[in-house]
């Protein structure tokens, strides 16, 4: 059975490490002896979606600890926010 999903999650090296099994097992009744192959792939999206995004979250945010690495994604982009929270 195939498995798609997408997520707004980067997929980074504990999520990896969370999934990496070099060999079979059998633990808490479960039997782990088929392999599995696993590809993490970003979405190429336009700026402007990812913008919208990021635009909506910046009006949306009420906490001030996450305005900084908000203006952090922004700027990656080369985006500017339209009003401060």
């Amino acid at each position: 059975m195939k498995k798609t999903f997408e997520t707004f999650q980067d997929i980074g090296t504990f999520e990896i490490g969370n999934l990496t099994q070099d060999n079979p097992s059998c633990f808490n009744g479960f039997v782990s002896v088929k392999k599995y192959k696993v590809t993490i792939e970003e979405i190429k999206e336009p700026k402007e979606i990812i913008a919208a995004r990021l635009q909506k979250l910046w009006d949306e945010c009420k906490n001030m600890h996450h305005w900084d690495p908000l203006r952090r994604a922004a700027k990656k982009i080369g985006y500017e926010f339209k009003k401060k929270p």
